[in-house]
């Protein structure tokens, strides 16, 4: 029953731009960029992880919905590479020069305000997401030690509520679900191409637990990218 909630709540995004695509002012947007992760992560001891920006690709599809006036809402269906890069430490264990990427499916609504600016307009916007990982890989120059277990220098990222490692060669990025807040600025070039700044602040707190046991401290997504696009 959860996971019929799931893919409904994931698929609701979607409908929305197919159900109104027929209308004459709804404009399709076809986008793809470059994406800049991280993530913000703390231990129950209050001590904050020293962590770089992972860039990834990030394509989608949007759908333009007038409201009133200049201001639309805008829906999107996207995949998003995000994950971060760690010279040494870990909160799921020591490694060096680790790297993760992490797949995922992202779904925003912003509310969108575009103003009329030279030969275009200027666009502004904020909203909720919704995203569910999918997968990914990790690699580093040695292994990840995680209390008896030692995962050699490269494998598979999983999504689990519960942390529990499978096999030698798996990184636990944290719970599939996340969700949070998107910030749009752009420009809008005779009313076709888009170009646009992008940020992303997760406020899931994305640690599973371990063995029936919950570890303190938090794990969020952060980002910011660039991207171009194309309506019709």
């Amino acid at each position: 029953m959860k996971n019929k909630k799931l893919q409904i709540s994931l698929l609701l995004p979607l409908l929305i731009m197919t159900g109104v695509v027929a209308q004459a002012q709804i404009k399709i947007g076809e986008v793809a960029g470059i994406g800049f992760s991280n993530i913000s992560e703390k231990s129950a001891d209050g001590d904050k992880a020293n962590t770089q920006n992972m860039p990834g690709l990030r394509v989608g599809l949007t759908a333009d919905v007038p409201l009133t006036g200049d201001f639309y809402i805008q829906p999107g269906l996207f995949y998003a590479r995000k994950g971060f890069k760690q010279e040494s430490g870990g909160f799921y264990g020591a490694a060096i020069n680790l790297q993760v990427k992490a797949d995922y499916i992202e779904l925003p609504v912003n509310l969108l305000y575009k103003r009329k600016l030279g030969m275009g307009h200027l666009l502004l916007g904020a909203g909720p997401y919704l995203a569910y990982g999918t997968g990914g890989n990790w690699k580093s120059d040695g292994d990840i030690v995680l209390g008896d277990i030692r995962s050699k220098g490269e494998g598979s990222v999983a999504f689990r509520n519960n942390g529990s490692i499978r096999n030698d060669s798996e990184y636990i990025y944290g719970r599939p679900v996340d969700y949070g807040f998107t910030a749009i600025l752009g420009y809008e070039f005779r009313e076709h191409f888009t170009l646009q700044l992008n940020g992303i602040f997760g406020l899931a707190n994305l640690i599973p637990s371990f063995n029936g046991s919950q570890l303190g401290g938090h794990l969020r997504n952060r980002g910011s990218g660039i991207t171009i696009g194309y309506k019709i």
